[in-house]
């Protein structure tokens, strides 16, 4: 920490401390109507705020540190008329430009009021990005996060969010501008539902340096604050059900309403006026889901018993209720949901002015998900599965300090902890003891799932699904349950300091430094259960199983920092945005000094176990007795090389300037340029897998190893762009990127001393690059009639998508690529729509419209691949989603009926693909696989039948909210 001090003495030595991306500007010029001369101390105030300023000499004003909103603007001077400016929009990152014209007349006089135009094309925007706002995600039918962003030009979805060609996982998460990406697996630590949303700023373009850790793209969420002055809230209620006529999705065929329970509430207000407001929202969302299994065979169902070759039923008190297997199953064949989940989600802001120079803002916000995924295999045997839990807990603080009216400083501090267990949970205890592991299984709310796999006797069953190693293949499971457990916690403790500086017209300085460390723990491990356990359930020993897999007590506990600094000057005719990111690393780990022999418990190589005796460099049989072996303390010192075991990893640090520029080439129009080179630590999972570097004996290929020394993923991108108003309403932007994607994380097969044993260890070595085109048309709110239309070409290819690609390949005898493919998110044509209409009064319809080309996929025959990676395409898709609502008052309050269509015309989009056939509907497997005539198993054609292959069906939604 001593390093962090001086690093931080020397930054606010070097400059004014100066707020990341969580404001606006407004600036313009007040001029005398009559004579067109500037006008010298007149007033502008941003109304219901405390935000204001006075004109200069040359009649110029600007306000910073504007939270994003649309408000109304008041301009007075002595001797002039008053101009009340209405619906001014200000903007994350984005300069309001805002020019006024008095004209003389007495104070008091009826003000002159005027709505503010915003112009279809922001002159000082060098970079692709969209601002969406609390009003426009209301009117459309979008429910998360992740549906605003899947809609916005660059962005394809498929198997997570994939910006401009670049891999998942590589998009950066802020809230109030602190960052909330969890770096264990790049996904978002806190949950926040779009009723919390006021702005949602997403970057797909060069950003700038504040922006950091990540390759392709920014979410930055900043989150409602309370009224100061007055109150408001809304309580809504939406039940519905997916609706859908076909035998592929059975029992949907009747409308069931209480299937998809959506409550949701909202309040904000002064506590005391003027000086403190809060906000608070909370949401409750259950979802029955839309494919379902039947209970045929329930785990308990059978149990395979290799020594007397029978299958046997099991009873929790272990009775042996039939030695023969009971071929129809011994259930009721009720239909079960296999992709259900329950979450609650809660927020709470408080904000507080002090005085007029200085703000605290504090929120908590958490969320609470318990889910089961569908899983095939288990589709007659549902309570088989395991049980997915999320807790997510986040408290963060931020205080702004004006110290003068163009320069202010923030100071933010978070924690925020992501809690996540995969396991078998249910009502019946068939496992063996876990007192030894701790497992929280309380959440924040207080609410506590039943932990039912933790007991305290050693004799209670877990099922195995091993009856599997018995029956032939394509059948479901007919007993047992997953064996596996996970469990990962990730706390992610952040500080940061940052803000801004008009130090003149032209030069609006930020600057920033962040620091950041992760405390993770993960235990990770398949139950055994075989005839080497005494057919007991046992949890393999953590030195000497591979398949369990943990951090010990005191976990992980990497830490990164960064320092940036960056300038936007601001000509009238030129907007130049430059600056320059340095990141920090310390992964906090070790790597091996000798890879072919890995595991400092179960060394292979004679020297590894023995001393040297003679110093001849082998060990020879004479040297091979139990009193000459060596203990892991010797073989820390020295192995067979005579350097210590392991070595600490390295720390990594980059350099990255990012610049961009844009200037008019008409009154209405402006280009822009942007380059920049981005860094970003790979997932801490590729650092930390297989933390006891554990490859056994005779194993083959079949592990994998993470690496402490991984180098940090790196991308240069460069975009040019063109912006048009056309009329009054209309804009069109062309975009045109190219983005060099390097150091992506790979595997490299490492041959073990062992004969045959191979392990993949993660290196960097993976390349990519994306290229493409975006045009965007937007038209603003007029003639009943709003909407965008984007359009995205783009070609995605690099020599792997998987990081895992070349040990796949290696275990399954498949010769790795050498050459550029199709990248499996390599859409080339996306096309996204979005329409509101309001018929009449108090209503509106949103509409979305979204189609994609075919995605690439990979041909077999029989299980061999018969041309290259990726040398094929899957169907398009396509889809329409649909919202309607109508406002009405009563009793004084505004109520709202609404209605929700998701795939509005029940499409069947084929996600997913048989690879002998390229389609969803039909394979070949059945031309070559003959059908099992056994009783009480499933037909071939049954099993065939992939409904998760498919996009979901329909969806519809009712709701009723009201708001006072």
């Amino acid at each position: 920490m001593k390093y962090v001090n001086k690093y931080l003495i020397v930054l606010l030595v070097a400059f004014h401390f100066l707020h990341a991306g969580t404001t606006g500007k407004l600036t313009g010029v007040v001029i005398d109507k009559i004579s067109r001369e500037p006008l010298v101390g007149a007033n502008i105030l941003v109304n219901g705020t405390n935000f204001g300023a006075s004109t200069d000499l040359e009649g110029r004003y600007f306000i910073l540190q504007i939270p994003p909103q649309t408000y109304s603007i008041t301009f007075s001077m002595i001797g002039y008329k008053e101009v009340f400016v209405k619906d001014v929009k200000i903007q994350v990152d984005l300069t309001t430009t805002l020019n006024a014209e008095l004209e003389e007349g007495v104070i008091g006089m009826d003000a002159v009021e005027v709505t503010a135009q915003r112009p279809m094309v922001q002159a000082d925007v060098t970079y692709s990005q969209a601002n969406i706002t609390s009003d426009e995600i209301d009117m459309l039918p979008v429910e998360e996060l992740e549906d605003i962003v899947a809609l916005q030009a660059g962005v394809v979805n498929s198997g997570g969010l994939h910006v401009r060609g670049g891999r998942s996982g590589e998009i950066s998460y802020m809230i109030d501008g602190i960052a909330v990406t969890d770096p264990y697996d790049a996904g978002m630590a806190v949950e926040i539902e779009n009723n919390a949303i006021q702005e949602l700023q997403f970057i797909s373009g060069t950003f700038n340096a504040e922006y950091g850790k990540a390759m392709s793209g920014i979410i930055n969420i900043i989150t409602k604050s309370g009224d100061f002055k007055k109150y408001s809230g809304n309580m809504s209620s939406m039940l519905g059900s997916y609706y859908a006529n076909d035998a592929l999705f059975p029992q949907l065929d009747v409308f069931r309403p209480n299937t998809i329970q959506d409550i949701q509430g909202s309040f904000n207000g002064p506590i005391i006026k003027d000086k403190l407001s809060v906000f608070a929202s909370g949401r409750y969302k259950r979802n029955s889901g839309y494919l379902y299994g039947q209970k045929i065979f329930v785990p308990e169902s059978h149990q395979w018993n290799s020594q007397s070759n029978n299958f046997e039923y099991i009873s929790p008190s272990h009775a042996l209720w039939d030695s023969l297997y009971h071929p129809y199953g011994i259930n009721d064949s009720s239909w079960v949901s296999m992709n259900w989940s329950d979450q609650y989600t809660g927020l709470t802001k408080f904000s507080w002015i002090i005085n007029p120079t200085l703000r605290i803002a504090y929120s908590l916000s958490g969320s609470e998900t318990a889910s089961q995924g569908y899983s095939h295999a288990y589709k007659w045997n549902p309570y088989g599965r395991s049980h997915q839990f999320t807790t997510k807990l986040s408290n963060m603080f931020v205080m702004d300090y004006s110290l003068n009216p163009s320069t202010f400083l923030t100071v933010s501090l978070s924690k925020s902890v992501n809690h996540y267990r995969s396991q078998r949970s249910d009502k019946r205890n068939y496992y063996q003891d876990h007192s030894n592991i701790s497992i929280d299984s309380v959440n924040f709310f207080g609410f506590s799932y039943v932990d039912t796999t933790i007991s305290a006797d050693p004799n209670l069953f877990y099922v195995s699904p091993t009856i599997d190693d018995y029956t032939p293949g394509n059948n479901f499971e007919v007993g047992g349950h997953s064996m596996g457990y996970f469990e990962q916690k990730s706390t992610i403790n952040t500080f940061k300091i940052d803000g801004t500086s008009q130090i003149n017209r032209y030069h609006y300085l930020k600057a920033g430094f962040e620091y950041r460390k992760t405390n993770m723990s993960l235990t990770s491990y398949s139950v055994q259960l075989a005839e080497y356990t005494g057919y007991t359930p046992r949890v393999p020993n953590a030195m000497e199983s591979p398949s369990h897999n943990t951090y010990g007590k005191k976990g992980r506990n990497p830490f990164e920092y960064a320092f940036y600094l960056q300038d936007k000057i601001e000509f009238d005719d030129l907007v130049v945005n430059i600056g320059l990111r340095w990141d920090y690393f310390d992964p906090k780990w070790k790597i091996l000094n000798d890879p072919s022999d890995p595991n400092i418990n179960s060394p292979v190589k004679p020297i590894n176990r023995f001393f040297d005796l003679d110093g001849d460099g082998q060990i020879s049989e004479v040297e091979m007795y139990p009193q000459n072996q060596k203990d892991n303390e010797d073989r820390m010192s020295s192995n067979a090389f005579g350097n210590s075991w392991y070595k600490n990893a390295k720390v990594k640090s980059q350099l990255s300037p990012r610049f961009a520029l844009a200037f008019p080439i008409t009154d209405k129009g402006h280009m822009h340029f942007s380059y920049g080179h981005f860094f970003a630590i790979p997932q801490y999972s590729y650092l930390y897998t297989n933390p006891e570097f554990e490859v056994p004996a005779g194993s083959g290929t079949g592990y994998t190893m993470g690496n402490g020394d991984l180098e940090p993923q790196r991308t240069t991108q460069y975009e040019v762009g063109f912006s048009q108003q056309i009329g009054m309403d209309i804009g069109i932007e062309l975009t045109g990127f190219y983005k060099d994607i390097r150091n992506l994380n790979a595997t490299k097969i490492i041959q073990s001393f062992v004969a045959g044993d191979k392990y993949g260890l993660y290196i960097n070595q993976d390349y990519a690059n994306s290229k493409g085109i975006t045009v965007a048309l937007s038209k603003r709110a007029s003639a009943k009639i709003s909407g965008n239309i984007d359009y995205t070409y783009s070609i995605s290819e690099g020599n792997a998508s998987d990081p895992a690609a070349a040990f796949n390949d290696e275990a399954s005898n498949i010769e790795p690529e050498k050459m550029l493919v199709p990248l499996d998110w390599d859409q080339r044509h996306t096309l996204n729509t979005t329409l509101t209409y309001h018929p009449i009064k108090n209503s509106g319809v949103g509409l979305i419209f979204s189609y994609g080309s075919g995605l690439p996929y990979t041909t077999q025959y029989l299980g061999v691949r018969t041309s290259f990676e990726n040398n094929a395409r899957k169907p398009s898709t396509y889809n329409i989603d649909l919202r309607s609502y109508y406002h009405f008052e009563f009793s004084g309050m505004k109520l709202s009926l609404s209605m929700n269509v998701y795939n509005l015309f029940d499409i069947r989009n084929e996600l997913t693909v048989f690879s002998d056939t390229g389609r969803s509907t039909y394979t070949l497997v059945p031309t070559y696989t003959p059908q099992y005539s056994g009783p009480g198993y499933n037909s071939l054609n049954e099993y065939l039948v992939r409904p998760d292959y498919y996009s979901s069906p329909r969806q519809i939604k009712i709701g009723l909210s009201v708001s006072f």
